[in-house]
């Protein structure tokens, strides 16, 4: 909370529990440390030193009466004359009680165990997925891509008009790019569910998520053959029924150093992979990407273009320009690995018709108003951890037996869209046919014949 502006709530507890070891050490550093050992380590040996004497149980619950009467007068007497203030002030600033401690953690942490301790039965949705009549007319396979980035803010890409060339590469490709895309949280545990669910994002719990199916199980129940590969934490549950392979410990030395695995190395091998995959294959690939405070340990040193960097987790002993080049570094790496899968699929255009989404789980504060990482309420989150990149590749071949209007998707991507469209927009490009499926929330359904 001191070093990063951050406040605990229920989400935050959860991403504590599911996190890894890795991605938790990033957060580690001597003054954490000092924290720990001066207010927590050294005061509770103290407190083994004290020699506490009881009165009889009529005394001791004498004396605590009178504490809690003293106590509730004092309150009564420094908040009467304010009442309509402090009734304002809480019912404006609802989230004040994640800021204080220790109630913060404390409630928030039952809140958590509470929603947790239930047992969950998935329940099937979508059963009447099928592939409509236009997927029957293709000369050719479908293999899709999409690419669930992580921590990508879009106000840092060179495409949304960034002052800084972090995305050369994918700027040369022929993609079509939407400036105005919002997501559905503020961090992985949230967005990542949300956005493979039919869920919108004001009817989205985590609960809700949890107990039904989500995309991957539709589109697989409708022929296509679908495969996760993580270079992240983990999929958050969505892909708990279809194909799972982590990437981040492979240990290969053209992808890895001695601390973790660049995303590249979610392309290892693909081409071996997707032989074995039957018929219309989804390959869904989650990469590190941006994901901090430790930004400079997301890409190698040759590809530390911005200068100077912030090379220690404890963004607040860097200066702004440190902090914004290092995350510029990590999105110059996501611009070549981007760039990459492209080039790759257009190898498989002969084979298959091709296409690609990348959308982003979140963003980042990057010490905008003293606020680092992500993580906030959404509904006090600043933009800068809503705001995300997202944008389509076609293949030629996938482009015209979808009948795409190249032009008509161009033309709308100034409008505002958010995670709720991936679920039908997916959907809609890989013809499934299903009751779920809300052309309004497509973001194609206008622009195909």
């Amino acid at each position: 909370m001191n070093a990063y502006g951050i406040v605990i709530h229920q989400n935050m507890i959860q991403n504590t529990v599911e996190t890894d070891v890795k991605e938790a050490a990033g957060l580690f550093n001597t003054t954490l440390v000092i924290y720990v050992v001066i207010l927590g380590i050294i005061p509770s040996l103290l407190l083994l030193k004290v020699k506490l004497e009881f009165g009889s149980i009529k005394q001791e619950i004498w004396q605590k009466l009178k504490l809690w009467a003293i106590i509730l007068v004092s309150i009564v007497a420094l908040i009467a004359p304010l009442t309509a203030d402090y009734a304002s002030f809480f019912r404006n600033n609802k989230n004040i009680r994640q800021m204080a401690n220790p109630a913060n953690f404390i409630y928030a942490s039952i809140s958590y165990a509470s929603a947790s301790n239930k047992s969950i039965h998935v329940k099937a949705i979508g059963e009447d997925a099928k592939l409509n009549p236009k997927a029957a007319t293709h000369s050719k396979p479908t293999l899709f891509v999409l690419v669930v980035g992580e921590t990508a803010r879009a106000d840092h890409f060179s495409i949304n008009g960034y002052n800084k060339p972090t995305t050369p590469l994918i700027a040369q490709q022929d993609i079509i790019n939407y400036r105005n895309v919002f997501s559905c949280g503020t961090e992985t545990a949230v967005s990542v569910p949300c956005m493979f669910s039919n869920l919108t994002r004001d009817k989205y719990s985590d609960k809700k998520a949890k107990s039904q199916e989500g995309l991957l199980d539709i589109l697989k129940r409708s022929g296509y053959s679908v495969l996760w590969r993580d270079n992240n934490s983990s999929c958050k549950g969505t892909c708990d029924r279809v194909d799972y392979e982590p990437m981040k410990d492979l240990k290969i030395s053209a992808y890895c150093n001695d601390r973790e695995c660049f995303d590249n190395i979610l392309l290892h091998e693909i081409d071996s992979k997707i032989s074995a995959m039957n018929g219309n294959k989804v390959i869904v690939l989650h990469p590190k990407g941006s994901h901090g405070p430790d930004y400079y340990n997301r890409y190698p040193e040759n590809m530390e273009v911005f200068k100077p960097v912030c090379k220690v987790n404890k963004l607040q002993d860097c200066t702004s320009e440190e902090i914004n080049n290092a995350f510029d570094n990590t999105i110059h790496m996501t611009d070549q690995f981007l760039n990459n899968t492209i080039e790759w699929l257009k190898t498989q255009s002969t084979n298959y018709n091709t296409a690609m989404i990348y959308l982003s789980d979140h963003g980042e504060s990057l010490g905008e108003n003293n606020l680092y990482l992500h993580g906030m309420p959404y509904l006090i989150a600043p933009n800068e951890q809503k705001h995300v990149p997202f944008f389509f590749w076609f293949s030629r071949g996938f482009e015209q037996e979808n009948s795409i209007n190249r032009q008509c998707l161009s033309d709308q991507t100034n409008t505002e869209y958010s995670h709720d469209n991936l679920f039908h927009t997916t959907l809609g490009l890989l013809n499934v046919d299903t009751g779920l499926y809300k052309p309004e929330l497509d973001m194609t359904s206008q622009c195909r014949k």
